[in-house]
């Protein structure tokens, strides 16, 4: 799905990528520090799913007037790693245009995850997601054509993006994008909804408001072929809150998706944030 795809792809496994979605990054690797002169934010998230604790992501970004780079690591959490073991780092970079809308460099990820070793690698030239590697291969899903891939960013391109206009003061921004995850092509609306009261029994670490985004993300190609789900088709909508945090800025504090597949879906900022060099 659109850059919340990450969220809930496939299950619990799937949702690990929550974070990375988050500008998550991972401490295993550091973002590009020679791409993006600013430095980087280290955060970390808990992702919930009907109120347990189902994964972790470690994260570090770096985000500058023109330039994004992220590093993440997202592990199966608490006891829910007993029954399923979730493993995945990532690595994203890229620069912004001047109407603010994100153009990707590359995109890759590596990790345990559904019982096997994976490994994506996309690459972008002139607005077209290139895919380098895919390991396993998926071959069971339907043909995304090279016309319709264009112009489609990756999820992490989308977050950091609203992240920049957020301190920016731009608020969220308005519209539609499409984005691509190496097999599936989903559309993602954007909307400012205001800075409102946080939700009951969300963190007050910060304060009692946050500017609210809302946003509606659905699939629209490389459905499965073996596979009649009709919740895959079904529109996603959800809301993340940004809150200025003291030393650090605004920065994501917690987002919460209505999956018709998984259901309520809730990740938090665990702790303040840290600034690197």
């Amino acid at each position: 799905m659109s850059f919340l795809h990450l969220l809930f792809k496939r299950r619990f496994a799937k949702a690990s990528a929550v974070g990375l979605l988050l500008g998550a990054g991972g401490v295993l690797a550091t973002p590009y520090a020679g791409a993006v002169s600013a430095p980087q934010t280290v955060v970390r998230y808990f992702v919930y799913a009907h109120g347990l604790h189902v994964m972790t992501i470690n994260s570090a970004y770096r985000l500058s007037g023109n330039q994004y780079s992220v590093a993440a690591q997202s592990k199966t959490g608490g006891l829910f790693q007993l029954f399923m073991k979730t493993n995945i780092n990532l690595r994203a970079q890229g620069h912004f245009y001047n109407s603010g809308m994100p153009e990707p460099e590359s995109y890759e990820s590596a990790g345990w995850s559904r019982g096997k070793n994976r490994h994506l690698s996309i690459a972008y030239k002139q607005d077209m997601p290139d895919v380098q590697a895919m390991e396993p291969v998926e071959t069971d899903r339907e043909q995304i054509l090279p016309d319709e891939r264009k112009g489609a960013v990756d999820n992490v391109a989308i977050l950091m993006a609203l992240l920049h206009k957020v301190q920016e003061g731009q608020g969220c921004g308005n519209g539609a994008v499409k984005v691509f995850d190496g097999v599936r092509l989903s559309t993602l609306q954007v909307q400012t909804d205001g800075v409102q009261p946080l939700p009951d029994g969300a963190s007050k670490d910060w304060g009692e408001d946050g500017l609210r985004c809302n946003f509606v993300a659905q699939q629209i190609k490389g459905f499965k072929l073996s596979s009649a789900d009709r919740k895959a088709r079904k529109p996603q909508q959800g809301r993340v809150w940004f809150e200025n945090i003291p030393q650090i800025g605004m920065v994501a504090t917690r987002i919460e998706v209505d999956s018709p597949k998984i259901g309520h879906i809730m990740v938090e900022l665990e702790g303040k944030p840290q600034l690197q060099p």
